[in-house]
């Protein structure tokens, strides 16, 4: 297990010792300075992973020591603590790059959940640059390690070589065109045409004629021959998208075609050679529409020989995170536009159902990134925008699967807790009236739940 390294810069001995005591207990590898020129002399010879500062100190202003720091070591993550007076500097102290803020006084386990959290976001960090060094310049990106996309990916490996014909099938947003588009770029066609066809959006009256061309004179007003889809994607690949919207007049047609891999155009009588990959994409279930007399059979068995079903980003909750940092690179102009996630929004990304797929978190980050460009975005944020209401489900995945129902019960409650009065900086008597009980209860609840007491004989964290 990695050991993270932890810069703690706290001027209060007692209260610095005993942070220092407490992480390191929890596998932190920690330097303590105790003030801000012993915190810079320190940073100046030795490489950190996190920075966890008081902004108030005798020496220098807790804002220019820690843009210094994080000038210093641009890969630190840092954390600061506040007095209640002084949450405005915390706030300013994000501004400048901190991660999030704590307010004193705070429990231990208060702190090792922000910590986490900061962690959590440091390894998006390094996958998003392990994913970039995996990519292949020829390849479309396809972020993900979700293992049942990686699936999905591995047998897209295997089949991509072939000129097999392959169906994609899943929800919208779920990345199907991205698939097609790996699938020819890894085949031996890559330097062939990819011909996209979205067949909802053809009137049905044009979609013969667009698919399989029209020779001269072949419809009124059509004075010189012209090729079809097909043709344009001879040699190449043929990409058609919303399958089951192609007019069912047309589906046999396409099926003789396939057949017999030659294409007459309208109006003409002579066969053209075709030499084309064929890979659909469908939201719909087409075994299921095909039972129904809504496909053509001659077309499903044409078309089903591979069939993938790409997973909804409901069931890969692993890729939220790395997808919404992703989209957090990809749609800043210039890095001064890029927006910083707080662990907030990333819980409250975690939490949301998805209908719309990876689509809709794309459009999120991007109206996020035009709102607010530069800033540091909150889950309060959110409220202004078109977003699905957020869901408790996932905060039972984070529980581990095995351990005693009291147990399991006690740990959601415990985490609960936790987030209420995160959410709320801390302030006890407002978290107990949002859980609706008494401050006394909760005061025990905490208690309970927190083994750790750096300081006195209660789980606080004394103000300095």
């Amino acid at each position: 297990m990695q050991k993270f390294r932890l810069l703690l810069v706290e001027d209060d001995p007692l209260l610095g010792e005993a942070l220092e005591v407490a992480l390191s207990g929890k596998g932190f590898d920690v330097r303590l300075a105790r003030s801000g020129a012993e915190a810079l002399e320190t940073a100046s010879a030795e490489s950190f992973d996190l920075v966890l500062q008081d902004v108030r100190l005798p020496d220098l202003d807790g804002l220019d020591l820690l843009k210094e720091l994080l000038q210093m070591q641009p890969q630190l993550h840092a954390l600061v603590m506040t007095g209640q007076a002084t949450v405005e500097m915390a706030v300013k102290a994000m501004q400048l790059g901190a991660y999030d803020f704590l307010t004193k006084p705070f429990s231990v386990d208060m702190l090792l959940l922000k910590l986490e959290r900061v962690l959590e976001y440091r390894g998006l960090e390094k996958q998003l640059a392990d994913l970039d060094q995996e990519k292949s310049g020829t390849q479309p990106s396809f972020i993900t390690r979700s293992p049942a996309m990686r699936m999905v990916l591995d047998t897209i490996m295997v089949v991509a070589a072939s000129d097999i014909p392959l169906l994609l099938q899943g929800e919208t947003g779920t990345g199907k065109k991205l698939l097609a588009e790996t699938v020819h770029a890894m085949s031996p066609r890559k330097d062939k045409p990819l011909v996209r066809v979205n067949c909802a959006a053809i009137p049905a009256q044009l979609v013969e004629a667009e698919l399989f061309g029209v020779e001269k004179g072949g419809l009124p007003g059509v004075e010189r021959g012209k090729p079809g889809l097909l043709e344009t994607a001879n040699g190449g690949t043929l990409l058609l998208e919303a399958l089951p919207d192609l007019p069912l007049a047309v589906q046999p047609l396409l099926a003789r075609v396939l057949e017999e891999q030659a294409v007459v155009r309208i109006g003409g009588t002579t066969p053209r050679p075709l030499d084309i990959r064929l890979i659909c994409s469908s939201a719909k279930d087409l075994k299921q529409l095909t039972q129904q007399d809504l496909f053509r059979k001659e077309l499903f068995y044409r078309v089903n020989v591979v069939t993938l079903q790409t997973p909804p980003l409901r069931e890969r909750h692993e890729d939220i995170p790395l997808l919404a940092a992703y989209f957090v690179e990809r749609f800043a102009a210039d890095p001064k536009q890029r927006i910083k996630l707080s662990p907030r929004l990333i819980d409250s990304l975690l939490l949301r159902p998805w209908n719309g797929n990876v689509t809709e978190l794309s459009n999120l980050i991007e109206e996020l990134t035009l709102l607010y460009p530069g800033q540091r975005i909150r889950e309060q944020q959110l409220a202004t925008l078109s977003v699905t209401p957020a869901h408790f489900g996932m905060q039972f995945e984070r529980i581990q699967v095995g351990m005693p129902l009291r147990e399991a019960v006690a740990e959601f409650e415990r985490r609960y807790i936790l987030k209420v009065l995160d959410s709320l900086a801390g302030q006890k008597g407002k978290a107990a009236e949002v859980l609706g009980i008494s401050r006394k209860v909760l005061w025990e609840k905490l208690k309970r739940g927190s083994g750790d007491a750096v300081q006195d004989k209660s789980d606080d964290v004394t103000e300095s």
